[in-house]
Order: C-alpha cells, then structure tokens, then sequence
C-alpha cells in the first residue's frame, strides 16, 4: 500500500509539472484575469456564479489546465488554441506547429468555436443541469484568457520558435505564458489591479465591444509583435531593454482585456 501511495504521488507530481509548463499566462496570469472579472460582474451574475461555481472566477480560472489531461477531459486539449488563416480562425494545427495539442483537426475544434458552441448552449441554462452550467463555465472562464494568449494564437507561415533565457532553453509559448510571473514579480491581483484596470466606463465598453473571433482578430498586430520582440539567436536577458519594457505592455494589455471580456460574457450569459 505504501508503495502504491508513492506511486500515485509521482505521477501526480509529473502531471502538475505538465500542466504548469503549458499553461497559458500561468496560474498567476489566468487568477489576475478572473479576478478583474470578478470585480465586474453584475449582481445577477454573481449571484449565478457562486451558484454554478461556488467559487470566484478567479478560483476556477486554471481549472481547465488541471483537468486537460486526466481521461475525462482529454477530448479539451484542443480548446487552449485558436489559428488564423488568411483572415478566418481555424484549428491550430492548420496555422502553426502545435504538437502538444493532438485532438482531431475540425473547423469547429479550436477555441473560439467551441466557446462559441457552449455560449449558444448556455442560453438555455434554466433547463440544464447543474453539472452541465459549471462545466461549461469552468471551460470558458480560462478558454477567455487563453484568447488572449500569444502563444495560444497560431499564425500560418509564422512558426513559433526555441530561444534561450539566460542559457536556459525556453520556447516561445512557454516564455509568454510564464510572463505574468516575470513582468510583475511579487505583485497580488489586487495590485495589478489597481496600476492597471482603474478605466472609465466608456472605456470598458470599448475593450468589451465585439464577438469572441472580433476580439481574437483584431489583437492580431499584438500577437504578432511579440514575434519581432523575441529572438531565436538573441538570449532573452541580452535583448534590447525597450523590447522587454513593450514585451510587457502588451502581455500586461492583453490580461486587462481578458478580465473585462471574460466579465462581460458572464454578465451576458446570466443577464
């Protein structure tokens, strides 16, 4: 028994190791970006969160990642990525190398549609069950801030790429998605709060103006400069200060948009 004990431990251990190296924006980044959300939930759609969830947003914004690789949510692995092809979103794989995510290649199999798919489904949660609403949420909740991932974009013609910091390998969807953690070293949700999402209403309103794809589409030119930023040949730490300081401008950018949207889908959902 205890050797079995010890066993289990170790596999849980390789797994969590997995999971916290292919998680987009990482713990860190995907809690900052359910918890700006959280603050602008309307009170109907608190009220229906804490229902479904029983948690804040923030608490089930990595649920996804932890869950990807067990037998009954494998059939997600898929969902963390999007791809662009000539202008439309397409499954990654039709745009990029992404060899981690392996479910099969569908137009509707990437995540914007099936987000889309579950938002249609959600329209009718009164008569769903229980189990089916927090599912559902607990995948779009961290599927929003994927969205919103450089390194979950995929671009055809436009490899993702190894590189190195400090010596290190690293790669560039790792990289980014251990950004939150690098840019803002030591500081709480409430802190990245308050330097950075203290924005008016219009404001707001124009980060959440749009659909899904809209939102997908348009960060396009953001996406793509964190290519130019980044170098295959150039180690991180040797990399001019002003691609490091703009490297966090837009990951610090694209967080903020996340946690309005993401409320914004709340608050249409439970509207």
């Amino acid at each position: 028994m205890r050797n079995r004990i010890k066993t289990l431990i170790a596999t849980l251990v390789a797994v969590l190791a997995v999971v916290s190296s292919a998680s987009a924006w990482d713990q860190s980044g995907h809690g900052t970006i359910g918890h700006i959300a959280d603050r602008h939930l309307t009170p109907k759609a608190r009220k229906m969160c804490s229902k479904y969830l029983g948690h804040s947003l923030a608490y089930y914004a990595s649920w996804l990642d932890q869950w990807r690789y067990s037998d009954e949510y494998h059939h997600t692995a898929r969902w963390h990525a999007v791809g662009i092809k000539d202008g439309k979103l397409v499954p990654g794989q039709m745009a990029g190398d992404i060899s981690d995510f392996l479910a099969p290649l569908t137009m509707d199999d990437h995540g914007v549609a099936r987000m889309e798919q579950m938002l249609e489904q959600l329209k009718n949660y009164r008569n769903m069950t229980d189990s089916a609403v927090t599912v559902n949420l607990k995948c779009i909740i961290h599927m929003v801030g994927d969205m919103h991932c450089p390194g979950h974009v995929f671009y055809y013609g436009l490899k993702q790429f190894e590189m190195t910091e400090g010596g290190e390998p690293a790669r560039f969807h790792g990289f980014i998605d251990k950004s939150y953690g690098r840019f803002n070293k030591g500081k709480t949700s409430d802190q990245f709060y308050d330097k950075y999402c203290r924005l008016t209403k219009e404001e707001i309103q124009e980060i959440q103006r749009g659909t899904l794809a809209d939102w997908v589409i348009e960060n396009t030119p953001l996406f793509k400069e964190c290519y130019t930023l980044l170098s295959p040949t150039i180690d991180y730490l040797n990399l001019p200060e002003q691609n490091k300081f703009r490297l966090k401008e837009i990951t610090d950018e694209l967080r903020v948009e996340a946690g309005f949207r993401l409320a914004y889908v709340m608050n249409q959902i439970f509207k």
